[in-house]
């Protein structure tokens, strides 16, 4: 249960608070399925997955307690209407609750909505600019007095190193790994050794039900210096979680559901991480960020991004922007067809598929982006919905040029399927990638001994 702060509760003395709230125990918190925690404000429901301490430079409200919800309450933007509620602060060795009003609604969504559905809600809690101490816990309530029914752990995770940068830090976030009945562990191999390869330092997962040589190539891949992560995660209107499998045909139920719910673990991985990274990336284990020509690692490729051209705007004004976004392309199987790479074995997937649509999908279609942790509040899965405007331009589309979105998977439009070209950039890869998933495939005994 990482939000919820057993360990800190534990910790704290025993005492009667003099003003008007006290901390809530254990039995007074509503549990909301797994990982989630309820509140009430007059007929709005919030469900509560997470609770992050914002004080970025380019936040000029910092500091702020986010708070990431699913709320019951949706419509167009700037036209819904939230109750007034508050935060209770809950400060180390302090018994009272610094207490202070919501100061915003952002709700992670823009394309409609529909009945017994909850949306992705971040809530944003204004500090007084002279405290500058974390508070520990927050409680989210209808009235400033009222006993909370939730309490969450605040999480900060500051900058761990010290020295300068000489180069960006990136990282990815994935979505729930919902694959019970399919064992994609060999795909997700030569994926996470691709982006090694490209410049991620860390991968981070949440979990659904997975196959379980796909929990294995993630335990293994966890026990390498905090390469990979792996979150809990369970569906925030209340689905059941603990049933076997029961959370694959409940995501497969409603499609609608299923994509609202995966804008948290998007957020949250991004809020959990963004003191530490300077680009996040949201991926599918299908998807990847290639850099083009000369350019072999997306740190080279943000530096050319920097300064390529803008083909949304005629002037050069921008220096710094949100996101930097990338046109995707399909890379379908042809199962008909024969291998290109025959004497290389079928599991390598990305380097056996060498085969591509022959064009790129417009710059709106689809696109992935790596994100700058400095400007972004918050995350749909092909572009940030919210960003700090004062300091940075809407994101930016990398010419084709520089990098694709190379996007392994059947086209739902059939007619991308005509007409295919060779497009072997991944190749320049090949023989550190290929010795690399060989390896990993050794150590997990996915191969016999004497291959």
């Amino acid at each position: 249960m990482p939000a919820f702060p057993l360990e800190e509760l534990l910790a704290r003395p025993k005492s009667k608070p003099k003003g008007c709230s006290r901390l809530p125990n254990l039995m007074d918190i509503k549990f909301h399925n797994n990982y989630w925690q309820a509140a009430q404000a007059e007929n709005l429901t919030y469900y509560i997955y997470g609770a992050y301490y914002d004080n970025r430079a380019t936040v000029e409200e910092a500091p702020l307690v986010r708070i990431l919800t699913m709320s019951s309450r949706y419509g167009k933007r700037n036209e819904v209407k939230f109750p007034q509620v508050y935060c209770q602060l809950w400060y180390e060795n302090q018994t009272e609750p610094l207490l202070v009003n919501v100061t915003d609604h952002k709700i992670i969504w823009i394309f409609g909505g529909a009945p017994k559905r909850v949306y992705p809600t971040l809530l944003s809690c204004a500090l007084p600019q002279q405290q500058q101490q974390v508070p520990e816990m927050v409680s989210l309530v209808a009235t400033r007095c009222e006993l909370a029914t939730n309490l969450l752990r605040v999480v900060y995770e500051p900058r761990k190193w010290v020295e300068p940068a000489t180069k960006p830090r990136f990282m990815v976030c994935v979505k729930a790994l919902n694959y019970p009945y399919s064992d994609l562990s060999w795909r997700l191999i030569e994926w996470l050794e691709l982006l090694r390869l490209l410049g991620a330092d860390k991968v981070v997962f949440y979990e659904a039900q997975m196959h379980a040589n796909m929990s294995k190539v993630i335990e293994h891949y966890s026990q390498q210096a905090g390469y990979v992560e792996l979150r809990p995660l369970s569906l925030g209107r209340g689905e059941p979680h603990a049933a076997p499998n029961f959370h694959y045909w409940a995501m497969s139920a409603d499609g609608f559901n299923r994509r609202l719910n995966e804008m948290i673990p998007y957020n949250d991985c991004f809020y959990r991480n963004m003191y530490n990274y300077d680009y996040i990336g949201v991926f599918d284990i299908d998807e990847i960020i290639m850099p083009l020509g000369n350019l072999t690692s997306w740190s080279q490729l943000i530096d050319v991004a920097q300064r390529a051209p803008d083909y949304q705007r005629e002037s050069s004004r921008c220096q710094h922007w949100a996101s930097f976004c990338f046109r995707n392309v399909y890379f379908p199987s042809y199962a008909e067809r024969a291998p290109v790479y025959p004497t290389l074995p079928s599991y390598y997937y990305m380097l056996q598929h060498v085969e591509r649509s022959p064009e790129h999908c417009n710059r709106y279609a689809a696109v992935k982006c790596l994100h700058s942790t400095r400007y972004v509040e918050a995350l749909h899965n092909h572009f940030p919905l919210f960003f700090r405007r004062k300091h940075s331009c809407d994101p930016k589309s990398v010419p084709i040029q520089y990098a694709q979105m190379q996007h392994y998977r059947e086209p739902t439009n059939k007619t991308r399927l005509l007409n295919p070209i060779r497009d072997d950039n991944i190749w320049r890869f090949q023989p550190q990638l290929q010795q690399r998933v060989h390896d990993t495939y050794k150590q997990l005994g996915f191969l016999p001994n004497e291959l």
